[in-house]
């Protein structure tokens, strides 16, 4: 091999490396435990979290304790199209969170079923009626809720989404857009003060950045 090629080699292999090493970095912290909570995905592995506080550590290792003890209650669809086992597994993912989110002898029912309920969208398409879509939903069932415990997450969610549709407007941004981003910082401070640590985390992370993040 020439001198050449190696060099260029090895700058392409950094390249690689550095790319995975920012990307990592970005999904580190608070960030890390946000793609897990708001995103429905598992809790990533606990050298991604190190940097938080004591006080959320221990209850990051209570949530991943009751990851591994998570079994579904939702049944997925015979003979599911591609898009129905999205769906299914985007339900699966919020139930998953709920229960571990909240360790309540009632859980194991009431995750399930919000999960089975909630208006959900596995693919946006760019299109910000569908965060605005999830939005909705979650304010309909605040506005009666019949398991007040779960408003932190219900108010994180919402809140999210809300931010997610403002910034999806970009350009098309109007008053009616700034307003949607106000009103997602006020439920993302309710949320924050709700009593949850974990969830407290995920809005400072959103408060502070007013982004979206990826799906």
């Amino acid at each position: 091999m020439s001198s050449l090629r190696a060099g260029l080699l090895i700058a392409a292999t950094l390249a690689v490396a550095v790319a995975a090493s920012a990307d990592e970095r970005e999904r580190s912290g608070a960030a890390a435990i946000a793609d897990a909570v708001l995103w429905g995905r598992e809790m990533p592995a606990s050298a991604l979290t190190a940097s938080l506080p004591r006080n959320v550590q221990s209850q990051v290792v209570e949530y991943r304790e009751r990851e591994r003890g998570f079994r579904t209650a939702l049944t997925r669809p015979p003979g599911a199209t591609t898009e129905e086992i999205e769906t299914y597994d985007r339900r699966v993912g919020i139930e998953r969170v709920v229960f571990c989110l909240f360790s309540r002898g009632d859980v194991a029912k009431v995750a399930p079923q919000y999960a089975l309920d909630a208006d959900i969208e596995p693919d946006w398409q760019g299109l910000p009626e569908m965060p605005r879509r999830e939005a909705r939903f979650i304010d309909r069932l605040l506005a009666d809720l019949p398991k007040p415990w779960l408003a932190p997450y219900l108010n994180l969610v919402a809140g999210h989404r809300k931010l997610c549709a403002s910034e999806m407007d970009g350009e098309g941004a109007d008053a009616r857009s700034r307003a949607l981003t106000d009103e997602a910082r006020r439920q993302l401070t309710r949320a924050r003060d709700g009593g949850n640590k974990l969830i407290r985390v995920v809005a400072e992370e959103l408060l502070a950045s007013g982004r979206c993040g990826e799906p």
